[in-house]
């Protein structure tokens, strides 16, 4: 079955019209049709949207070899020259391949080493771009067996790893995917570590059809206010910036589950 069709069954089963699919996933009516008569294709990201909103296993939304595939890596065994892994005494395993499993031990030990391995094959083979290729292992994966039951929050540039940073002479804020070397005012910042809530701010959290409001119950006077509200996802941040005598509220449109923020004078980074 295409993927114009089981996005047509899925909307179906769902109950939702064209219309109220490409409300809900921020594109027009017209490329929800497109998809469904197959006159183009949603990417990768687009797929991972929606299969959330449609509540569907992403790998049916994936375009995923029929042949028996490596339960490490992906990649399917009727490939040329792709041989079975060995188990310790030197038979053949038909789980996985000789690339991530030889005489009974895995080869690689993290999932973003085998994404970082494999990408570039997986780029040549279906003329992905990088980006789309590390996007596709990294919903692909979680679902084979070596992987199944694990938990990993950073896999594939994951932006739930990034960091925040505050100069203490301008308050500028700064955001980062991953380590880095960040200066301000001729201060050496260092990334402000999070601290889980605890009843440290009384927030209000709703979320609707991808829409995410934030409302926090604070004074916000000059000497005693947040700096910022936040929320980071697997692959998407925004920030809201604040100031003495608004409103501590925000308003942010996410793609998927995402962890909210807020870092105030006298309290930090406060993860809630």
């Amino acid at each position: 079955m295409g993927i114009g069709l089981k996005i047509q069954n899925a909307r179906r089963q769902a109950g939702l019209t064209q219309e109220q699919l490409a409300a809900r996933v921020y594109v027009t009516r017209q490329a929800v049709s497109r998809w469904e008569t197959g006159e183009s294709e949603p990417g990768i990201d687009m797929r991972k949207l929606l299969a959330r909103v449609l509540d569907v296993p992403i790998a049916d939304l994936l375009d995923l070899p029929d042949a028996p595939a490596c339960q490490c890596c992906g990649a399917p065994f009727d490939v040329p020259n792709m041989p079975f892994g060995t188990n310790a005494d030197g038979t053949e395993n038909p789980d996985y391949c000789m690339w991530c499993y030889k005489d009974g031990e895995f080869t690689g030990q993290g999932l973003d080493e085998i994404i970082e391995r494999n990408v570039p094959y997986l780029v040549q083979a279906t003329g992905y771009s990088e980006e789309e290729a590390v996007s596709f292992m990294g919903v692909l994966l979680p679902t084979l067996k070596r992987w199944s039951a694990v938990e990993n929050r950073n896999i594939a540039a994951n932006l739930k790893r990034g960091a925040f940073y505050v100069c203490p002479d301008c308050a500028n804020v700064v955001w980062s995917a991953g380590e880095a070397a960040v200066s301000c005012c001729g201060n050496a910042l260092a990334p402000l570590a999070a601290k889980k809530s605890d009843g440290i701010l009384d927030a209000s959290v709703e979320t609707e059809a991808g829409l995410v409001r934030v409302s926090i119950d604070h004074p916000m006077t000059k000497e005693n206010h947040l700096l910022f509200i936040a929320a980071a996802g697997d692959d998407l941040v925004r920030i809201k910036r604040l100031y003495p005598e608004q409103e501590a509220r925000a308003e942010f449109w996410m793609q998927g589950p995402c962890t909210l923020y807020a870092y105030g004078i006298n309290h930090g980074l406060v993860e809630f």
